[in-house]
């Protein structure tokens, strides 16, 4: 089976960074991965010690296997992530992108590197996520992942041939709200989507994954999500720059060690998944009824 580059995304959190690699690292295939680490620059004076002590510590495993790229100007996560997949899918045809606070399993590269070797050719398969909300799946479901039509950017992977669709065109807004056939797609997908594209082109979001998960519904492509989640996020205690605190995402990451992976035989979302994931993320009752009213009014007003 062929291995996808790992690229690690940190900037100021060592212990954060020390919990991801080392799991990372317990990771059977970790040593034959190469691994880049892209380390942002400091934003000012207050954030340099932190900075300094997470690259002090991924010095401290002297890994032969890594390329460290040190950037001495802050870039933001955004445009660091979004720079370093391109620099990566230069040399590579794919890819598997962690962050400082995404905690892998001790199968994760297993499972992803099989999602992205059985997926390789399928053009419509554009993104294979490691974590996945806990939400209800029908207990009849026979299979280890399940489509989406939308990804998830905590411990994700994707192919030359999908990144290739990426763009942060904020033209994108408009070109949506002109088609109602695109605008149902976004709103498949989820009810919160398009409140966050309208935040992020007007400047109140810094965000690349909503370009990513937008690029993916107008390719009418699909993400695979695992039905046990690979990935445990651990930003959600206040300490990350876009991450609150909040418990809503915690889960129980797969701790089996796992050989062979049930696959759909098509490639077809299911819809009472879909409708759980959507559920998730869309929130209470009131929030949907915020969402619908933004909907209406979004491209009328500036919110």
């Amino acid at each position: 089976m062929k291995l996808a580059p790992i690229a690690l995304f940190v900037y100021n959190r060592p212990d954060h960074t020390r919990r991801t690699l080392e799991s990372l690292m317990a990771n059977p295939e970790f040593e034959d991965s190469s691994l880049y680490v892209f380390c942002d620059g400091a934003k000012g004076e207050k954030d340099r010690d932190s900075v300094e002590k997470t690259r002090e510590l991924i010095h401290s495993y002297e890994l032969k296997n890594v390329i460290l790229i040190e950037n001495e100007h802050n870039k933001g996560l955004a445009k660091s992530i979004v720079d370093g997949v391109n620099y990566v899918l230069q040399s590579h045809d794919r890819i598997i992108v962690l962050e400082d606070d995404c905690v892998p399993c001790p199968d994760f590269l297993h499972f992803m590197n099989t999602c992205l070797s059985y997926y390789e050719s399928e053009e419509k398969v554009m993104n294979v996520s490691g974590y996945a909300p806990p939400i209800k799946i029908p207990e009849d479901y026979a299979y280890d992942i399940y489509f989406s039509y939308r990804f998830s950017s905590w411990g994700w992977g994707t192919w030359r041939r999908a990144w290739k669709h990426y763009s942060n065109n904020p033209g994108i807004l408009r070109t949506i709200e002109s088609s109602r056939y695109l605008k149902k797609k976004v709103d498949r997908a989820g009810l919160d989507l398009y409140p966050m594209l309208r935040r992020q082109v007007y400047g109140k979001l810094n965000s690349w994954a909503i370009y990513w998960a937008i690029n993916i519904i107008v390719e009418d492509g699909l993400s695979i999500n695992p039905v046990r989640s690979r990935i445990m996020n651990i930003g959600h205690d206040g300490s990350g720059t876009h991450c609150s605190s909040d418990s809503k995402y915690n889960v129980k990451i797969n701790k089996e060690k796992t050989g062979v992976f049930s696959f759909p035989e098509k490639i077809i979302p299911d819809e009472k998944i879909v409708k759980a994931y959507n559920d998730f993320h869309s929130g209470t009752l009131f929030k949907k009824i915020l969402y619908i009213c933004y909907h209406k009014l979004g491209k009328y007003i500036n919110i």
